[in-house]
């Protein structure tokens, strides 16, 4: 007997000429729960007009023999850029800058500022990144050339970009209004959160045809309306509205089509390809890619050491509370051993040790456990969870030195971190950081000299007293942070800058911390 294959959009079709008028079908999946991240938050002190998309009437020369591509209606709501690049989510008062932060710079200089930041950071200096682009400051001067609200795309890009989808997802619902070029970076935020049927239905007719056309027929399909899916990929591959590339994925999806044997993933992959992947069987590792995909490891369907994986790799970059990271590392007993599994071991010694009360237990711990953090450039995560817990014990010799670096990391308990100082010159600055006092002149190694030299009362360089002089306080933040970046990677005459453009913006605290991390803290690279 022959054996007849029907797709799933030939079923569709049948289904729908044989199902009486208005009977609609709906695919949905359990929405994830996006737990908000509110630290650096709550810490104290374009596109233009979208384009009317091209007419998708049927043209029996394309498509003879394909129902009509349904596409939605599309909003088109003019919008102030104005309006826009002033989105925030709390007051530039509550990080100690003035809501003028930008002064007469163009916003076309602010833009390329932001997109020149290094990604590799210190945690003071990342959550102070986190605020700044998620404040709410006064417009800057703008012309013809930068587009409508491009500042605030930017930031939103520069967010995803550091790992905050939470952060640049509120961003984005608390712009008044949002233009298609929004619609598109809230829903490959969605995408990555496992929340894409939600976002379907909310952005229903908002994303442009000529600029998400993946999208909306990705969305038909979630809807279950497979008939407008397979006639709308149609008619966007004859009109050359999508690449060939995201066609065949597409085209794969809509038909369930299975390969004999894994095909190489696409070029470039985005993260409508990486949930599309995910549907066919075929998942992609998120470890290569971005730091904002981490997120997709995170949704409850992956194994553990993936969530692992991408927990470790969003809490360095800052995006990720350390208590999701450490109640992973405390959900079940290692698999394997070495690298990963060590730090889970080391976790749960300790948490174990603690249980107990002994403090021999808990230095011993302590001292096996701190070092493979250090490693992998998680300690200021490693000191959050640790501090308070450990504030008070009195840990032996070596235990008693990592405390005291923990406490400093954490910014918890500084009283006790200055009565646990080593008294050597490395302890006499760090205090003199952390109580406000005067720096102590040092002959230490030439970071040490540099830090020094950020808190002395020098000239500044020219450019940068320029921008102070006219008010363009905004650049001279973003040019500090930029070299703080580099500080972090070695560089002492960028430590000095940095901390010295950090204090003239009147960020004297936050260039104290960071100033104490580039000292704990070695990042080569």
């Amino acid at each position: 007997m022959t054996r007849i294959r029907v797709t799933r959009p030939a079923l569709a079709i049948i289904c729908a000429l044989a199902a009486p008028t208005g009977q609609a079908q709906s695919i949905g999946a359990p929405e994830s729960a996006i737990e908000w991240l509110e630290r650096a938050l709550s810490e104290p002190p374009p596109p233009a007009v979208a384009p009317s998309p091209p007419s998708f009437a049927q043209d029996e020369t394309l498509a003879p023999k394909l129902p009509d591509a349904h596409f939605e209606p599309i909003s088109v709501t003019p919008l102030s850029g104005a309006a826009l690049d002033t989105t925030g989510l709390f007051t530039a008062a509550q990080i100690g800058l003035p809501r003028n932060l930008w002064g007469p710079t163009p916003a076309a200089e602010i833009i390329a500022a932001i997109e020149a930041l290094p990604n590799d950071t210190l945690p003071s200096a990342a959550r102070l990144s986190l605020r700044l682009f998620t404040a709410e400051f006064a417009p800057p001067v703008t012309d013809s050339r930068t587009p409508s609200g491009a500042l605030l795309h930017a930031r939103i890009d520069r967010l995803i970009a550091m790992g905050a989808l939470e952060q640049a997802a509120q961003l984005i619902a608390a712009a008044p209004g949002t233009d298609a070029a929004l619609h598109l970076r809230a829903f490959d935020i969605a995408l990555l959160m496992g929340e894409e049927d939600r976002a379907c239905e909310t952005m229903q007719g908002q994303i442009t045809a000529a600029e998400g056309q993946g999208t909306q027929i990705f969305c038909m399909a979630r809807r279950g309306n497979w008939r407008a899916a397979y006639s709308g990929l149609a008619v966007a591959q004859q009109l050359n509205l999508i690449s060939e590339a995201e066609a065949h994925l597409l085209t794969r999806f809509l038909e369930e089509e299975e390969a004999e044997f894994p095909l190489p993933p696409p070029q470039t992959i985005t993260p409508l390809a990486l949930r599309i992947l995910e549907a066919l069987g075929e998942p992609l590792s998120t470890s290569g890619l971005p730091v904002a995909y981490a997120h997709a490891d995170l949704r409850g369907i992956s194994g553990w050491r993936a969530q692992l994986e991408a927990a470790e790799r969003l809490t360095r970059a800052m995006a990720l509370q350390p208590n999701r990271l450490f109640g992973l590392y405390t959900e079940r007993r290692a698999a394997a051993s070495g690298g990963l599994w060590e730090r889970v071991r080391a976790v749960q010694s300790l948490e174990r040790a603690r249980a107990t009360g002994d403090t021999e237990l808990i230095s011993d711990a302590l001292i096996r456990a701190y070092p493979l953090f250090q490693a992998t450039e998680l300690e200021s995560a490693f000191a959050e969870i640790h501090a308070e817990p450990l504030a008070d014990l009195q840990l032996n010799r070596e235990a008693s030195r990592i405390l005291w670096e923990i406490l400093l990391l954490a910014q918890d308990r500084l009283d006790r971190a200055v009565a646990l100082a080593p008294d050597n010159s490395l302890g006499q600055l760090v205090t003199a950081l952390v109580t406000g006092a005067p720096l102590p002149e040092t002959n230490s190694p030439a970071m040490a000299s540099a830090i020094v030299l950020g808190f002395a009362e020098d000239a500044l360089p020219a450019t940068v007293q320029e921008h102070l002089d006219t008010g363009a306080l905004g650049m001279v933040l973003l040019h500090a942070l930029e070299q703080i970046a580099l500080a972090a990677a070695g560089d002492p005459n960028a430590a000095t800058q940095g901390l010295r453009q950090l204090r003239a913006v009147g960020l004297d605290a936050a260039a104290r911390q960071i100033a104490v991390e580039i000292l704990l803290l070695e990042r080569r690279g």
